[in-house]
């Protein structure tokens, strides 16, 4: 079987790696030095949610994305906010270049997008990153101030800050209403206990990579704090289970999907994940016994939640 291959990220022209990497998961630069050298190419920042964690890696992403870095052009450099103010954009772009010391990124994105968050809004605002603008003069200005800049190619001086823009969606409805002429890239959240994205979403796409937008996904191995490869309760323990690379190859098998990102936090857990890819898409057989294990897990989940809001609901914080 021919494992996954990397692929283009939708319209944006940018080849990817079937596994993206976030920092979030505590990952060390030397680990992700470690994941580029073994073919990952995706990787994404945060500068602000969990900042903490993304901070272990940012020095690797100097290194690679830095300026006068030799492979940067072999780099997808992917960078979220969620702070999600069109008017903050300047300040969100500055910790972001600042601390990774790059020209540009490969992708901006909003995170964290919900019903109820003006969303054309904020591609508008982040639409004119792909061009020479007043933000990108600004930002380059202050940048030249704090002499981050001293000598800047023809090349660099012509683009914009950002090859494509993005969002992180958390609500499918929103993602649904923002999927024409919005965002070259979506993120969103894809599992076996969480499939709507396949009746809400998915459809809509023409199928077209020149036309859709590039697809990632998050949340490919947990739900919650639920880990998906863990057996749910009360499942027999002689009936089989999925590993953590199982659920990404689950997530890679859909057509629709560009991208898994994971939060892998060390070398073994790349080269597990990677293993995973090259084994390619899972059988028909292994697809429909996903689907089954997922909906035991969902159904769980959904429990469990009911429980928890009939217990929030029945506590009134009143002595009797």
């Amino acid at each position: 079987m021919a494992g996954f291959e990397r692929r283009m990220l939708g319209r944006t022209g940018l080849r990817v790696s079937p596994i993206g990497i976030g920092g979030g998961g505590f990952i060390r630069n030397d680990d992700l030095l470690y994941a580029f050298e073994r073919g990952i190419n995706y990787f994404l920042f945060s500068s602000d949610l969990h900042h903490f964690a993304y901070q272990r890696s940012a020095a690797a992403l100097r290194k690679l994305c830095g300026r006068g870095s030799a492979v940067r052009d072999r780099v997808v450099l992917a960078t979220v906010s969620y702070v999600n103010n069109p008017d903050r954009l300047l300040p969100v772009l500055y910790d972001q270049f600042k601390e990774l010391r790059v020209d540009y990124v490969d992708i901006f994105q909003w995170g964290w997008i919900s019903e109820g968050v003006d969303c054309g809004e904020l591609f508008r605002a982040t639409a004119v990153l792909k061009r020479p603008s007043v933000v990108e003069r600004q930002l380059r200005n202050l940048l030249d101030i704090e002499g981050e800049i001293r000598e800047r190619s023809a090349s660099i001086v012509r683009q914009g800050l950002a090859r494509a823009v993005g969002a992180s969606f958390h609500s499918r409805t929103a993602a649904a209403a923002c999927l024409k002429n919005s965002f070259d890239v979506f993120m969103l959240r894809y599992n076996v206990a969480h499939r709507g994205v396949e009746a809400d979403v998915f459809p809509l796409l023409s199928g077209h990579e020149a036309v859709d937008p590039g697809i990632v996904v998050f949340n490919a191995a947990h739900a919650g704090s639920t880990m998906l490869a863990s057996r749910p309760v009360g499942y027999p323990e002689d009936w089989p289970a999925p590993s953590v690379p199982d659920c990404y190859r689950f997530a890679l098998s859909h057509s629709a999907v560009d991208v898994v990102l994971t939060g892998v936090n060390g070398r073994r857990q790349v080269d597990a994940a990677l293993a995973g890819v090259e084994r390619g898409p899972l059988s028909a057989k292994e697809l429909e016994f996903m689907r089954k294990y997922g909906e035991i897990h969902r159904r769980q989940l959904a429990e469990m939640r009911a429980e928890a809001e009939a217990a929030a609901a029945g506590d009134t914080g009143l002595a009797t």
